[in-house]
């Protein structure tokens, strides 16, 4: 796995995707779930679940290849799986990837 002459840009694409997924986790989790289940308004996990679904999915695509290009390592990378899991799991892996910036 060859290192790309540019890893920052993938890396920052990396870091953004860690937010934003993990800001739709906690919006699905803390916001949407409540309201179905307490307030009976399934509507609110109708718009956040796929909009979640579909940065999860990104995010991981970009990880994929960031781990491909061999720009974090692969402990790394399991951090930053794992953590899309945890609901502020997101704020621990952006913390990962911008400590990995600043070394390339």
């Amino acid at each position: 796995m060859a290192t790309t002459s540019r890893p920052a840009p993938a890396l920052k694409h990396l870091g953004l995707m860690t937010l934003l997924e993990g800001g739709s986790l906690i919006a699905l989790v803390i916001f949407a779930m409540p309201l179905k289940y307490m307030a009976d308004m399934p509507e609110a996990v109708s718009a956040v679940g796929p909009a979640h679904g579909l940065l999860y999915l990104w995010m991981m695509a970009v990880l994929a290849i960031t781990l491909y290009r061999g720009l974090l390592p692969l402990h790394h990378g399991a951090v930053v799986a794992i953590a899309a899991l945890i609901p502020f799991g997101g704020l621990v892996s952006h913390r990962l990837v911008q400590r990995r910036l600043k070394e390339v």
